[in-house]
């Protein structure tokens, strides 16, 4: 496949994610493109004024360390611009299912910080 046709499937389903996030009351946003210093995908903003930094695939042969790694890295970046505390994600599509069916990964530390920060735990 085409890196062209590559990136746009990508946007695609940023697009779909950030569509079905906001339909349901959620405030989600992509995010620009920015190289070596990316920030992410799609910002999903908390009431808490935190940020969920979700790094986006849509491919058929999952490699879900290297993109965990790549989601930190990014939500680092993310910290560093806006000056806000991050949580990294993963979203990756379904293949044949809805946009809701997405799967979303994360480190187990990230989930624990996510619910000690956000006062659930």
């Amino acid at each position: 496949m085409s890196n062209q046709y590559n990136k746009a499937k990508g946007s695609a389903f940023e697009r779909l994610v950030e569509e079905h996030a906001n339909e349901v009351g959620v405030k989600a946003r992509r995010l620009p493109r920015a190289g070596s210093r990316d920030i992410g995908d799609v910002a999903i903003e908390l009431r808490s004024k935190r940020v969920i930094v979700s790094e986006l695939k849509n491919v058929k042969v999952p490699n879900m360390a290297e993109w965990l790694r790549e989601a930190d890295v990014e939500s680092c970046n993310y910290t560093l611009k806006y000056d806000v505390d991050t949580y990294p994600v993963v979203i990756t599509k379904t293949r044949q299912k809805s946009i809701g069916e997405a799967r979303v990964t994360m480190t187990l530390d990230t989930l624990i910080n996510l619910l000690k920060w956000e006062g659930t735990a």
